[in-house]
């Protein structure tokens, strides 16, 4: 009897080591599985991130032409001024000479009069949209100063309104509005 309890107990811890053994490997399956999954995601977030970085520096490069081209402008502006009969260097000097909270010429630029530049932004956008802002009133006055356009422009946003919602408001485009923004500071 003995002999058979043995061989008993010998079947049965060799279908209870089978068993755990099918255990064992279905948990190394589910392992396996999820660190394939971790993975996965670890590439796709590497490719969102090389995707942003390519976009980033396509945007940057885009910025960098758009200034290139606006000192270009500003330097063809400045030549047409002092061809007009205005020494350019006495007005430079004139503005940027050194004082108690100034700082020398070299480190800033002159700021370009608000009437020429945008008149070379509304020449950049086309006739269309200047034929836009005379209808809706654009342009600016006798005197030199901003007219109502721009005055709404200002009172919106002291209002507290977006420079996108002033932009949608006044059917005009958001980088006229944040560069008419930008000329009131």
């Amino acid at each position: 009897m003995w002999i058979l309890a043995g061989d008993g107990m010998t079947a049965i811890f060799l279908v209870l080591l089978f068993i755990l053994q099918l255990g064992s490997f279905y948990f190394i399956a589910l392992l396996y599985m999820r660190l394939s999954r971790l993975d996965n995601t670890e590439k796709q977030q590497k490719q969102l991130m090389k995707e942003m970085e390519d976009s980033l520096a396509l945007y940057m490069s885009d910025v960098k032409e758009e200034n290139d081209r606006l000192i270009e402008e500003l330097g063809q502006l400045k030549d047409r001024s002092s061809a007009a009969g205005k020494p350019a260097a006495q007005t430079h000097e004139a503005q940027t000479a050194p004082g108690p909270d100034r700082q020398p010429a070299d480190f800033e630029p002159p700021k370009p009069p608000v009437l020429k530049v945008m008149n070379s932004y509304q020449a950049q956008q086309g006739p269309a949209a200047s034929a836009v802002a005379r209808k809706q009133g654009g342009g600016h006055g006798q005197d030199g100063r901003t007219d109502a356009a721009f005055e709404e422009v200002y009172r919106l946003h002291s209002e507290g309104i977006s420079p996108e919602e002033i932009a949608s408001r006044l059917g005009k485009g958001k980088t006229e509005v944040e560069l008419i923004l930008k000329f009131k500071q």
